[in-house]
């Protein structure tokens, strides 16, 4: 969901947040998982390592310090980006009758703390990443990261809260999920290097985040409506951002597929399966769905949960056709 700022994102408004839902009593612990949003780690887990594998030219290469680190700062930067856009959300949150459990967390831990929280997990990635560059002698693993906590300041903190300008929202997504956790991967197990195929399936990983930006901004088109978060589906219309998310899809199927030929060679490319599936069931929803209205209500239907399924296939398909190709060159 798109939503504003709260008190204390920098530059965010400093009213305080309308009454909403009662907060109800949450233990510490739970609270903290509800901010980090440990449940969707199976969903995100190949978009943390697709990288390493089409990267990888050994199993050893797998495990090596490079690439567990590299895993630590991919996971903690996926959780700790959680905590601060729950953070950023607070004042929305609190007042929605189905969000205000994340409000409820955010207040058990503080404000306040909850910042700390964020800034704290940040450090130790950066502090990660110095450690992976130290062992590549590679200094850019420090700027990619850096670049992703750039983004993610700029897609949630004012006055920039890119996630309510329009096609920033979505360009602002594929750089945090699709860029950055790609580049940090794969540089861990190629030595810092990235080669003209790891380029081309990098652009086409960070086109599939690209066009997710336009497909989730869809269910959440009227409370985003009505909060002003002007995402891609309310300055355009839920069946245009649908539309616009199909239309990314194409070229990043072929990017991926070109990519992986590149790289492991032309029997690799069925990697880039997942992506035309995806492109192929999105398709057909965008026919099905003749108008905004059934846009938004097939996209907030049952169907999400077949459509999420495909999301997690673009990435494990390119995942496997990696594995693959370093097992049968073992």
């Amino acid at each position: 969901m798109s939503h504003a700022t709260a008190p204390g994102v920098p530059g965010a408004a400093g009213s305080a947040p309308a009454a909403g839902p009662a907060s109800r009593e949450l233990s510490l612990t739970a609270a903290l998982r509800m901010l980090h949003r440990f449940e969707v780690g199976p969903i995100y887990l190949f978009v943390l390592l697709w990288g390493m594998f089409v990267a990888a030219r050994h199993p050893s290469d797998l495990w090596s310090a490079a690439a567990i680190l590299a895993l630590f700062i991919n996971g903690l930067s996926l959780f700790s980006g959680f905590v601060l856009n729950n953070y950023s959300d607070y004042p929305i949150d609190r007042r929605s009758p189905i969000k205000g459990y994340v409000a409820d967390a955010v207040e058990r831990v503080g404000l306040r703390r909850t910042l700390a929280l964020y800034w704290f997990e940040q450090a130790l990635t950066v502090a990660a990443a110095v450690v992976v560059s130290i062992l590549l002698g590679n200094w850019m693993f420090v700027v990619v990261k850096l670049a992703g906590i750039v983004s993610g300041i700029l897609y949630n903190g004012e006055p920039f809260r890119m996630k309510r300008r329009g096609i920033w929202n979505p360009v602002m997504l594929s750089i945090r999920f699709g860029f950055v956790p790609g580049m940090i991967a794969y540089f861990a197990v190629h030595e810092g290097k990235i080669d003209g195929g790891g380029w081309v399936i990098l652009i086409g990983a960070t086109l599939l985040s690209f066009s997710r930006g336009f497909w989730n901004a869809v269910s959440d088109t009227e409370e985003d409506r009505a909060e002003g978060i002007n995402t891609p589906a309310v300055l355009h219309g839920p069946r245009t951002a649908m539309a616009s998310a199909v239309a990314a899809l194409v070229p990043a199927c072929v990017l991926i597929a070109a990519g992986l030929w590149m790289l492991l060679g032309p029997w690799y490319a069925f990697g880039a399966a997942g992506a035309v599936g995806a492109t192929a069931f999105r398709y057909r929803l965008l026919r099905e769905a003749r108008d905004d209205k059934a846009a938004v209500a097939l996209l907030s239907g049952p169907v999400r949960r077949t459509d999420g399924q495909w999301s997690k296939a673009t990435y494990w398909v390119i995942t496997l056709a990696g594995l693959v190709h370093v097992l049968l060159a073992a």
